[in-house]
């Protein structure tokens, strides 16, 4: 579901999902909730605009795909995409009083990947914005390692999904 213009009905689009480049995860996203946040930016609602982008953020999914460097997921975990991830390297993600990474802290503006400043989104080559680092009202989605939690495959999707917000 693409939000082309802020307020607009979001449109159905056939979206090309790049795979996952160094320290990305390609998930399919099995399950995706509406939260009052999605709302808020694709009103664009006391913030600048980033359009065209994929909206979505509390989802549960399992990896499709996973990028080099990538060691602590593989194709088939569920998952739930988290929007203020830790990096595990940052002085925040060592510290034991403060987990706001300084790498995958929420960033609402970014609308594209840390590593290379593009986004895995395409329509006729035309790219199409990021969310939060999530984008989960998309099929597949590509999202930083340190972004996904990996859960208990018995762990219900369709229910824990909400977790993920």
């Amino acid at each position: 579901a693409v939000a082309w213009e802020a307020g607009k009905p979001l449109s159905m689009e056939e979206v090309e999902v790049a795979p996952p480049q160094a320290m990305e995860v390609r998930d399919k996203i099995l399950y995706t909730a509406l939260c009052h946040t999605d709302v808020y930016f694709w009103e664009a609602n006391g913030q600048t605009p980033v359009f065209p982008r994929i909206l979505g953020h509390e989802a549960g999914g399992i990896v499709e795909s996973v990028g080099e460097g990538v060691t602590e997921l593989v194709p088939g975990d569920h998952v739930l995409p988290m929007f203020t991830g830790e990096c595990k390297e940052c002085a925040h993600c060592m510290s034991e009083e403060s987990n706001l990474c300084d790498l995958l802290r929420i960033n609402v503006d970014r609308g594209v990947m840390i590593d290379d400043g593009q986004s895995r989104f395409t329509i006729d080559g035309k790219p199409i914005f990021h969310f939060l680092g999530t984008s989960t009202f998309s099929e597949y989605t590509v999202i930083h390692v340190g972004c996904v939690a990996k859960i208990d495959p018995e762990a219900p999707l369709d229910k824990v999904c909400l977790l993920s917000c």
